[in-house]
């Protein structure tokens, strides 16, 4: 019983351990990443199994003993992914990334606020020390963020519901219809007095569409308020060729979908996107923060 417990006890001291833009940096990562080849060396097939301290030594002894000494590379990295922290898979797993071609910068839903100086320096670290060519919101269905904001139940930690706030006012303000039926269906009235208090499912569409317009609200937010919309407009002096996209990754599919929401330098053209586009998201542009 103790093993089983491990994954869910971790996950409510991560979620325990946001913080506010108002107060202190949020918690974040940089992630040299690994190929999945790479980062699966001894590792139990049920992760369930994997929650001791003893196993992360192990893991590392292994991990010295499978990956050649040289796996970093001079190569910088091309891609930073703004990432939620309860995301089960790191970005370098889910794209089978080479080591360091990816670094990430993880938060309570994939927030991005200028307010918050983490989020910001991450930003003008990727941009000028690291070079990438490629900044991404990465978002995913089933967030527990954006479940939080739905339910806000009285037991979430206060430092959560402040770091949160900005996906709470979404969800009470956005005009998106799969949102809007969400928000009245959970409402009390005749038959629920109390309305609706759990989460709803990750399959729920009001709740799919949230966590798309998350991310809609992180790149715009990337757009128009970080160290990245000041460099674009002194082109002269700040001559970055660093693209912004928003993307969602399925967990149940594995599929990973793109917003059509991506922005570049002015003047330069947008590279192709290969991943499918989701419709329904990108044809509802009437939120102010788009």
């Amino acid at each position: 019983m103790l093993r089983l417990r491990c994954i869910p006890l971790l996950m409510l001291v991560v979620l325990a351990s946001a913080s506010p833009f108002h107060l202190i940096p949020a918690p974040s990562t940089f992630d040299l990443g690994m190929s999945s080849n790479q980062a699966t060396f001894g590792v139990p097939l049920n992760y369930s199994e994997f929650c001791t301290l003893k196993h992360l030594h192990d893991g590392n002894r292994i991990f010295r003993d499978s990956v050649p000494e040289k796996t970093m590379g001079d190569k910088e990295p091309t891609f930073m992914f703004f990432g939620c922290t309860d995301n089960r898979l790191s970005p370098s797993a889910i794209f089978n990334a080479p080591a360091s071609s990816i670094i990430t910068h993880n938060n309570i839903g994939n927030l991005y606020s200028s307010k918050d100086p983490s989020a910001s320096a991450a930003v003008a670290y990727a941009a000028e020390s690291s070079q990438v060519q490629h900044i991404i919101v990465l978002g995913h269905y089933g967030c527990k963020g954006a479940e939080a904001a739905i339910t806000m139940a009285q037991n979430t930690n206060k430092n959560v519901r402040t770091w949160i706030r900005p996906i709470s006012k979404l969800y009470s303000t956005s005009r998106r219809a799969e949102i809007v039926h969400l928000r009245d269906s959970r409402k009390p009235h005749r038959e629920l007095p109390n309305g609706l208090k759990d989460a709803p499912p990750a399959s729920n569409a009001g709740f799919r569409a949230l966590v798309e317009e998350n991310v809609k609200r992180s790149v715009s937010e990337l757009r128009d308020y970080s160290f990245l919309s000041k460099a674009y407009s002194k082109p002269s002096t700040n001559n970055l060729d660093v693209f912004v996209h928003g993307f969602v990754y399925d967990e149940t599919t594995r599929e990973v979908v793109d917003l059509r929401v991506s922005f570049g330098p002015p003047g330069k053209q947008i590279p192709r996107v290969p991943f499918e586009t989701l419709v329904a998201a990108q044809k509802y542009h009437h939120d102010s923060y788009y």
